[in-house]
Formats: structure tokens, sequence, C-alpha cells
């Protein structure tokens, strides 16, 4: 999973955790996908963007294996963005 909300969210108890769906394989070609960079933890992954997940346990979450790279986080968020059809 890629955390996408903010840490001033992420601070606060009471709300859900929101993230995106992180895959190995290839995505099927009808998907919206962005590979995860050279400097990302789990580089060669893609971060599926049409799986949106709520977390609503946060014990849940129980590794962390590090944060993405800049050029993986704009590359997501950009591709977000022309998806919503949003500025």
């Amino acid at each position: 999973m890629l955390v996408i909300s903010n840490d001033e969210y992420n601070a606060v108890e009471e709300p859900a955790i929101w993230a995106l769906a992180v895959v190995r394989k290839v995505p099927h070609r009808n998907h919206l996908a962005v590979r995860l960079g050279p400097g990302a933890p789990l580089s060669g992954a893609y971060v599926r963007l049409h799986n949106v997940v709520q977390i609503l346990d946060r014990s849940a979450l129980r590794d962390n294996h590090g944060y993405v790279s800049h050029a993986t986080m704009n590359a997501a968020e950009d591709a977000v963005r022309e998806f919503l059809d949003l500025p």
C-alpha cells in the first residue's frame, strides 16, 4: 500500500488512512498504473491508481518499507490528476 494522505492528516487518530495498492506484476494494459522508480523501496512494482482503499484499522499497518522517491510521487500525482481531469 502506498499511503496517500499527508502527515498532518495521519497524525490525527480518528480519520481513516487513504492508500493506493502497490502490485509487483505488470498490470493489465487497461489498468491505470505508475511504475515505482529506482529510488523507491519496491522499485519495479506498480502503483495501481484505480485501487484506492480506506484503512480503518491503523494497527493493520505493521511494516514501513520506506518512502517512494519524489519522481514516483510526482508521476502518481500527475496520473491521478489526469485521470480525474484536474488541473
